[in-house]
């Protein structure tokens, strides 16, 4: 019985994040965040330039990602829009 409860609750968290990438890749193809990690001499150590449903939780992996490189560094994102084609 457990294990379907576990299945189940899985599964519904799985269903709700897939939904947030499939909303931001249909809704706001064009909003674009670039995410760049900065050590303390202000040089660049890690950058990402996503657009559309790649955007979904973007920044918080980009957290996670400057704590992994240590108290050392500071993290940027900025929003902006891509031009349409």
């Amino acid at each position: 019985m457990r294990i379907l409860i576990l299945f189940v609750v899985l599964t519904s968290l799985l269903s709700l994040t897939s939904c947030g990438y499939i909303f931001r890749e249909i809704a706001t193809p064009n909003n674009c965040k670039k995410c760049e990690i900065f050590n303390q001499n202000g040089d660049i150590v890690w950058s990402t330039d996503e657009c559309g449903g790649e955007v979904y939780n973007m920044e918080l992996r980009a957290k996670a990602k400057a704590y992994d490189y240590g108290c050392n560094h500071t993290l940027s994102c900025k929003s902006y829009k891509k031009p349409k084609k």
